[in-house]
C-alpha cells in the first residue's frame, strides 16, 4: 500500500499548487524537481490539461488515482481533474460520475473548499441534462468559494453563471457575473482575466452595444497570451465577432460618404461576407477609400484564420482527431434527413468488442492508444465524403450521404483490418450496425444502427448486422430498396 507523502513533501505540494494558475512554470518546475509520485503526477496532470497535452494528463491522473486510496484532498484534485478531461471528451456520464465521488471524498475530509469544487464542477456536468439542479449547485459553490476566501474560484463561479445567464436570455444578470469574474481576474489570474473579458466582448456584440464591446476588447488585448488552450480560443472568438461587427459599422459608415458624392455603391455588396466586401470595394472605391479597405481586409484575413482555428477545434473530438459528437448531431442529422426510399443514406455504429477488459488490464493510456487507432483504420476505408465521428467512449459513427455506395465493403474490409491488426494488448475486433435512413431524424437512424451492433455483440461480436437489402453490397445503385431482414455479413 502506497505510504503517505512526508509532511515537507505535502507542504510543498501545497505551495505547488496553490501557485499552479498564477505561476504555472514554476509550479511544474517545482513539481518535477521536488515532488514524488502521486502528487506530482496530480500536478502535472493539471499542468498537461489546461495546455492541451491531454494524453499525458490522462496518463499522469491514472497514475496518481491508482495511488490515492484514501478520502484526501489529494484523491479529491485526482477526480476532479479527470472530470474535466472526460468533459473535454464529451463524456458527461462517466465526468458525472466522477464528480459525484469528488463530493463524496470531500465530505469524508471535511476539506470545504474541495467540496465547492466538486458542487461547481458537477453543476457544469448537468447543465445540459438538468439546468434547473445545475443553477442551485453553482451558486451554492460560488458561496463556498467566497467563504473560503477563494478569489481565483470565485471568479471562475461567476463567470460560468454568466454563460448560464446568457444561454437563458438574461442578459443583464451575466454582464453582472462576468463583471465580477473580470474583477476577481484582475487579482492575477490572466486565464480567468481573458476568458471574463472575452465573454463580455461577445455579450455587448450581441447586444449591439459595439463602443461597450471595443472597450473590454482593448482591455482583453492588453492581457498577455496565455497558455491555456480555451482561454485563447476565446479570445479569438471575440475577436472574430467584433471584427465582423466593426466591418458592418465601417460599411455603413462609407455608403453614407458613397452617396454623399452623388453616387450609390453597388447593392450586391450588402449581402456579401466582410472578406469579400473589402475585397470588392478596393477595385470600386476612391484613392481615399483603398487604404483604409486594404487595413480592414488584413485585420479580417487574420480574424477569419483565428476563426476557422476555433471552428476547427469546437468540431474536432481531442482524443481521435475525427468529427465530435456536436458535430454529428447538426451535419450528420442533416446529411440523413436528405436520405429517400429510393435513394437511402446509410449510418453505421460502431463499438469495440470487451474495450473496458482492454482498459482494465493495460491501462487507459494503453486504451486511448487502441481508440486512436481504431480512428484512423476507420477513415482509411471511408469514402472522402463521409461522415466519421467519435460517438462517445469506445463507440464511432460513420454516416454516408445518400447516391454512394453501399457501406457493406467498406465496414467489412475495416472489420478484418481491426481484427488482424498487429495490437500490443489483447486481440481487438469491432462489433458493426449498418440501416438505410430514408430520410429519417438522426437518432431514429442511430437507434436502429444501435439495435444492430448490439445484436451483433449478442451473436458473439467481430461482426457486422445490417439492414441492407442482399444484393447491395455488389451495386450502390441498389441501395435504394426498401428495408429487408436482419442479416449478417461474413464474420
Amino acid at each position: 500500500m502506497p505510504q503517505p507523502p512526508s509532511h515537507a513533501i505535502a507542504t510543498a505540494a501545497e505551495q505547488a499548487w496553490a501557485k499552479r494558475e498564477l505561476n504555472p512554470v514554476w509550479a511544474r518546475q517545482h513539481a518535477q524537481a521536488e515532488l514524488s509520485s502521486p502528487l506530482k503526477e496530480v500536478l502535472l496532470a493539471y499542468l498537461n490539461w489546461r495546455t492541451g497535452a491531454y494524453v499525458a494528463a490522462f496518463a499522469q491522473i491514472d497514475v496518481a488515482l491508482a495511488e490515492l486510496t484514501a478520502p484526501n484532498v489529494w484523491r479529491s484534485r485526482a477526480l476532479n481533474i479527470r472530470g474535466g478531461l472526460l468533459m473535454m471528451r464529451l463524456d458527461f456520464g462517466a465526468a458525472h460520475a466522477l464528480y459525484t465521488e469528488q463530493l463524496a471524498v470531500a465530505h469524508l475530509c471535511g476539506d470545504q473548499l474541495e467540496l465547492a469544487h466538486a458542487k461547481h464542477d458537477l453543476a457544469l456536468s448537468l447543465l445540459d441534462l438538468d439546468s434547473v439542479k445545475a443553477v442551485p449547485l453553482l451558486h451554492e459553490a460560488l458561496a463556498l468559494f467566497e467563504q473560503c476566501n477563494a478569489s481565483e474560484q470565485a471568479g471562475v463561479a461567476h463567470l460560468n453563471l454568466g454563460m448560464v445567464y446568457q444561454r437563458c436570455g438574461n442578459p443583464d444578470e451575466a454582464e453582472q457575473h462576468y463583471t465580477l469574474a473580470v474583477q476577481r481576474g484582475q487579482d492575477g489570474y490572466d486565464v480567468l482575466h481573458i476568458l471574463a473579458l472575452a465573454q463580455l466582448v461577445v455579450l455587448h456584440v450581441q447586444r449591439g452595444q459595439v463602443a461597450a464591446a471595443q472597450v473590454h476588447f482593448g482591455q482583453l488585448e492588453q492581457l498577455p497570451q496565455s497558455q491555456d488552450m480555451e482561454a485563447e480560443v476565446e479570445r479569438a472568438r471575440a475577436s472574430v465577432l467584433l471584427t465582423q461587427e466593426l466591418s458592418r459599422v465601417r460599411w455603413a459608415e462609407d455608403r453614407g460618404q458613397w452617396k454623399e458624392s452623388g453616387r450609390e455603391p453597388p447593392d450586391v455588396l450588402q449581402a456579401l461576407d466582410p472578406a469579400t466586401l473589402a475585397l470588392a470595394m478596393i477595385g470600386q472605391a476612391n484613392a481615399w477609400q483603398a487604404q483604409r479597405l486594404t487595413e480592414l481586409e488584413a485585420s479580417l484575413a487574420q480574424a477569419e484564420a483565428q476563426h476557422a482555428e476555433a471552428e476547427r477545434r469546437s468540431i474536432t473530438d481531442l482524443l481521435t482527431g475525427l468529427h465530435n459528437r456536436q458535430h454529428l448531431m447538426t451535419e450528420g442529422a442533416r446529411r440523413l434527413t436528405e436520405g429517400t426510399i429510393y435513394a437511402p443514406a446509410q449510418a453505421a455504429m460502431i463499438d469495440v468488442d470487451r474495450f473496458k477488459r482492454v482498459n482494465d488490464t493495460h491501462g487507459h493510456a494503453t486504451g486511448d492508444a487502441v481508440l486512436r487507432e481504431i480512428a484512423r483504420l476507420l477513415t482509411s476505408y471511408a469514402l472522402p465524403g463521409d461522415l466519421v465521428a467519435r460517438y462517445g467512449g469506445e463507440e464511432f459513427v460513420l454516416v454516408r450521404s445518400t447516391g454512394q455506395p453501399s457501406l457493406i465493403p467498406s465496414l467489412e474490409a475495416f472489420r478484418l483490418a481491426v481484427q488482424d491488426h498487429a495490437w500490443t494488448t489483447r486481440p481487438v475486433t469491432v462489433s458493426i450496425g449498418l440501416t438505410v435512413v430514408p430520410g429519417d431524424p438522426l437518432d431514429a437512424a442511430l437507434d436502429r444502427a444501435d439495435q444492430l451492433m448490439y445484436a451483433a455483440k449478442r451473436a458473439g461480436g467481430n461482426r457486422l448486422r445490417h439492414d441492407l437489402p442482399r444484393d447491395s453490397s455488389r451495386s450502390g445503385s441498389q441501395t435504394n430498396l426498401l428495408y429487408g431482414p436482419e442479416r449478417d455479413s461474413v464474420c
